[in-house]
């Protein structure tokens, strides 16, 4: 994985979460938000933690924004700051600005101004927990866009005992198996890193058997998934 510069502005409950995972993977993480009190709970968990006041032009520039591969604008309460800080972003020549939304209107005006790569948390996450909770072989969702996911489904019983190739899961339904996780047994644990929640088993070949309780990890269109677990 190819290691990044990302600063997250605006470090409320989603943007503490989102600097705090960025920062776990390896990434050089710059969180920036204008209460001390905040900046002093995430500073141990981030490259850099500054208190400045978003909508303050000299103070972003002193930050090297511009040089950045992306810029996170996870304020939520405070759209006129969160529009004011986009604007100045673009001016900047800033890279990759995701920013965060409520409304449509939101939408339609962070759109005006030229940005495009868009998110409400809020929103993805109940998307996300209606089709694990709708579908009772689903253990996760994650959406990347309004139609395509990545979710961790339980190998259906008419599977088992079955290869990858006889399934075809690609050719019937135009899924793509990522990988598959299999269930380790505290006997067969090796390293530290071997999780309860299975071995990962790397890049499956045609021959690969799936077996009871595997988890296969796919990427298709939402509509195909569900096709796949109503069978």
């Amino acid at each position: 994985m190819q290691k990044k510069k990302i600063a997250v502005i605006g470090i409320g409950s989603f943007g503490k979460l989102l600097a705090r995972y960025l920062f776990a993977e390896g990434h050089e993480v710059l969180a920036i938000d204008k209460k001390e009190d905040v900046i002093q709970e995430i500073k141990d968990h981030c490259t850099v933690a500054v208190t400045l006041d978003a909508t303050d032009e000299s103070a972003l520039r002193s930050q090297g924004i511009e040089d950045l591969d992306i810029v996170v604008l996870a304020i939520a309460d405070d759209f006129e700051t969160s529009t004011i800080c986009a604007d100045l972003l673009k001016k900047m020549g800033a890279k990759n600005i995701y920013a965060r939304y409520q409304t449509d209107l939101q939408i339609r005006i962070f759109h005006l101004l030229g940005i495009k790569n868009i998110f409400n948390p809020e929103e993805q996450a109940a998307r996300s927990m209606a089709e694990i909770l709708g579908f009772s072989g689903m253990k996760a969702n994650f959406l990347l866009s309004d139609e395509y996911s990545v979710s961790e489904v339980v190998v259906p019983k008419r599977y088992i005992n079955k290869t990858v190739g006889e399934i075809d899961l690609r050719q019937k339904y135009e899924i793509n198996i990522i990988t598959i996780k299999r269930p380790i047994q505290e006997k067969d644990k090796k390293r530290s890193s071997d999780s309860t929640h299975g071995r990962i088993l790397g890049i499956p070949e045609g021959d690969m058997i799936l077996k009871e309780n595997d988890t296969l990890v796919i990427f298709a269109s939402q509509k195909n998934i569900n096709r796949f677990l109503e069978g």
